[in-house]
């Protein structure tokens, strides 16, 4: 399965969790998928490592064999009809 985009909304802190968290949102070659991922670390902590662990636990829900019920089918990707 071959990621083709991916973003995500903005990351909030989430005191009840002690972390972050955030939406992330992943186009392959036919559907875009919406991920709610979260991870600890203090407030204080780096944002781009934040980030990257956040986007690192979408990829790794999104590439499981077993899809969970934190996938979510946003919408289809329109593709070019086939000229005939």
């Amino acid at each position: 399965m071959i990621i083709e985009a991916l973003a995500f909304d903005t990351i909030r802190y989430n005191p009840e969790i002690e972390g972050f968290e955030a939406s992330v949102r992943i186009r392959d070659a036919l559907w875009v998928y919406n991920y709610p991922v979260h991870v600890k670390a203090p407030l204080h902590a780096d944002y781009a490592l934040v980030a990257r662990s956040l986007v690192q636990k979408a990829r790794d829900q999104h590439e499981s064999q077993t899809k969970t019920l934190h996938s979510q089918v946003l919408r289809a990707v329109q593709t070019p009809a086939l000229a005939a």
